[in-house]
């Protein structure tokens, strides 16, 4: 699968990137990506969590296996999206969103729904604020798409980054901002890496 296959057709003529969710180690402090990386090594938007951990264990003995994001934002990386987000877009913007039907907070009777890559999806309309504190409780929407065409966001099921197509100047941002890891997706390597179940 590819990356591009995440994000609506009519969202592809924008750049797109990788966001990398942050891990969390045993005391639950969250862990960059990029923290994790030998010394000339840098991320690209096709970064395997298990090749990358087996390179930084190597310099490591001893290291403890962290746990993987599954679809949670860390305080830092919470704060940055939802401050990029409402600068860009407003801090009242509705956004349709769908998440995995299996979280028990998508079940509501008489909600619409749809299938993904044969998994069932609910739609919801959420604001940036809603959206970004789903993300904190580790709920974060699977897909999201800005009616402004700004930007639209596309993950797996438990993910461990989300990739973004986003409009110049909020694509800039998020590479930007120093408390995000972002990955830029080029076309020629935006295969999916293997997802990172801990």
């Amino acid at each position: 699968m590819l990356a591009r296959d995440l994000i609506p057709e009519e969202f592809h003529s924008l750049r797109m990137l990788r966001l990398f969710l942050p891990v969390v180690n045993e005391p639950g402090a969250a862990i960059r990506w990029s923290a994790l990386l030998p010394v000339g090594v840098e991320l690209t938007a096709s970064t395997n969590f298990y090749e990358l951990w087996a390179l930084y264990s190597a310099d490591h003995p001893g290291a403890v296996t962290p746990s993987p994001a599954l679809g949670s934002l860390d305080p830092l990386t919470a704060h940055s999206l939802r401050e990029l987000l409402t600068t860009q877009l407003g801090p009242d913007q509705l956004l349709p969103t769908r998440s995995w039907a299996g979280y028990s907070r998508s079940s509501a009777p008489g909600m619409r729904t749809s299938m993904v890559n044969g998994q069932e999806y609910a739609h919801e309309t959420l604001t940036i604020h809603e959206i970004i504190e789903r993300g904190i409780k580790g709920n974060v929407p699977d897909f999201v798409a800005d009616p402004g065409m700004a930007f639209a966001w596309g993950t797996c099921l438990y993910p461990d980054s989300l990739f973004i197509a986003a409009a110049p100047e909020l694509f800039r941002a998020l590479h930007q901002d120093p408390f995000l890891d972002v990955a830029s997706v080029l076309a020629h390597r935006d295969i999916l890496p293997q997802t990172f179940e801990g």
